[in-house]
């Protein structure tokens, strides 16, 4: 049906992707209503609105150029593909004004760096450097977005799938941890406001969220369902007659999808909001749902399921 989102020509990836980001913008930038913490935001940020906008876009641009480049460096196609930054660019500007995730926006360019890492890991192959930096990319990522933090026990995860046990690699993350340590908290007692300086850091999680109506949670939530179910069946059979290399991509894919559910579970539990954590759980998503939109049978499903969720946000966002 939408054959062109199967393409392997990166031209209607890019077009596209912009295409989306900057409606977006033309949707949002007036909007008067702005809470009271995204005006704190900007005004902090101390650049003009439709800079902090152009900034934005690309870190979202760019955050989908890598998965792509992620997922087309892997085995999980045999030729590449744009579709899954297409989906993750879609998904984003369908929460509404994308300035109101700026920090976990910016966080999650850093779990993709993250992620591309943690794919490198082979069994035969030592790979301390990879869980450094995989380790590195995750603190980085909970420096904007400070609930990022718990997903460094996935570099331990996957590491534990993958490779036989080496006790210098699994060190690796607690090494990170000691080395931001060693940075941070002398900086906080010299300036005597490391309390201060914490309280900021947490609230970077508890600030970066924007109030869904209810029409568009269920369109999201419905998509992701409806999605999900066709690709999983799809995805399963490729994966039982499918060699090592690319069983290890999936689970790698699924054990991140676990970290970021709970971590949606964990933004709940603490803040009471039902899209607060969800930011993050669109990178491995985007990357099983490509999986499936391209291997399933019945591809004009999953192309109507698309078209009418995307259109529906966008009419629904103008109105």
């Amino acid at each position: 049906m939408l054959s062109i989102l199967r393409t392997n020509q990166p031209f209607f990836f890019i077009i596209s992707a912009w295409l989306i980001l900057i409606l977006n913008g033309l949707i949002y930038f007036n909007n008067g209503n702005l809470k009271e913490v995204e005006f704190e935001l900007l005004k902090l940020i101390g650049a003009p609105k439709i800079l902090v906008y152009f900034i934005l876009f690309i870190v979202v641009f760019y955050t989908s150029f890598l998965i792509n480049s992620v997922v087309n460096r892997s085995v999980l196609f045999e030729k590449s593909y744009y579709l899954s930054g297409l989906l993750y660019v879609v998904l984003v500007t369908s929460f509404g004004d994308i300035i109101s995730y700026l920090l976990p926006l910016i966080g999650n360019l850093f779990l993709v760096l993250s992620l591309k890492n943690l794919l490198q890991i082979f069994r035969a192959n030592s790979c301390k450097k990879q869980v450094f930096n995989a380790s590195i990319f995750i603190l980085f990522g909970a420096f904007f977005y400070s609930l990022n933090l718990f997903i460094l026990p996935l570099v331990w995860i996957v590491l534990f799938i993958i490779r036989p046990f080496v006790w210098r690699e699994y060190l690796m993350p607690i090494i990170v941890l000691l080395i931001s340590f060693a940075y941070v908290i002398p900086f906080g007692i010299l300036n005597q406001n490391i309390l201060e300086m914490m309280s900021l850091w947490w609230s970077s999680s508890q600030n970066s969220y924007h109030e869904i109506s209810p029409s568009v949670g269920l369109l999201i939530m419905g998509f992701i369902s409806v999605t999900f179910l066709l690709s999983f069946k799809s995805i399963v059979n490729t994966f039982i007659y499918s060699n090592n290399r690319y069983k290890r991509v999936i689970w790698v894919v699924v054990a991140m999808m676990v970290f970021t559910i709970l971590l949606s579970v964990l933004d709940f539990l603490l803040f009471n909001r039902s899209f607060g954590g969800l930011v993050p759980f669109l990178i491995p998503l985007v990357i099983f749902l490509s999986n499936g939109f391209i291997r399933n049978r019945i591809q004009w499903v999953c192309d109507l399921v698309f078209i009418l969720f995307f259109v529906s946000t966008i009419v629904i966002q103008i109105l």
